[in-house]
């Protein structure tokens, strides 16, 4: 993607990344990490805020920093980087609540040409996994290679 990101830095599996968000509230950790889950090939995308206190990931803060669209290039950018060293897995994507979903669509549909030129995107509604439709809302979303 040929959009402004921050500097991403990957684990040796290239299954948890890190970058750092800079704005309006500071300089704010984030961590993505891709986890299996019970389907075959599937890896679960994790996404937010670093918490110092507990090590984990923190999927509910609001950070509004001012940068989401920077921070969703990042983000994209790490499941590119996921599928090539995993280039038979899927990713699954939902967010934590509604709007967080809604957020995660808002970047598939401004960055949907872009990603399907080499990755296929599914959306998940009315209990159907389908090709993704920009014009479609959806529940969760599921990206691979082609």
């Amino acid at each position: 993607m040929q959009l402004e990101k921050y500097a991403v830095t990957a684990s040796s599996l290239h299954t948890g990344y890190r970058f750092v968000s800079v704005g309006e509230r500071g300089n704010l950790v984030k961590v993505v990490e891709y986890s299996p889950t019970d389907n075959p090939d599937e890896y679960n995308l994790a996404f937010g805020d670093y918490d110092p206190l507990t090590g984990a990931i923190s999927d509910t803060i609001r950070s509004n920093n001012g940068d989401r669209d920077k921070v969703l290039a990042s983000v994209g950018e790490t499941a590119i980087d996921f599928l090539r060293y995993y280039p038979d897995a899927t990713i699954f994507a939902k967010g934590s609540t509604e709007s967080r979903t809604r957020t995660y669509q808002m970047g598939i549909n401004r960055f949907y040409d872009e990603i399907t030129q080499e990755h296929s995107v599914f959306g998940f509604r009315n209990g159907i996994w389908e090709v993704f439709e920009p014009s479609q809302s959806y529940e969760a979303f599921r990206m691979r290679r082609k």
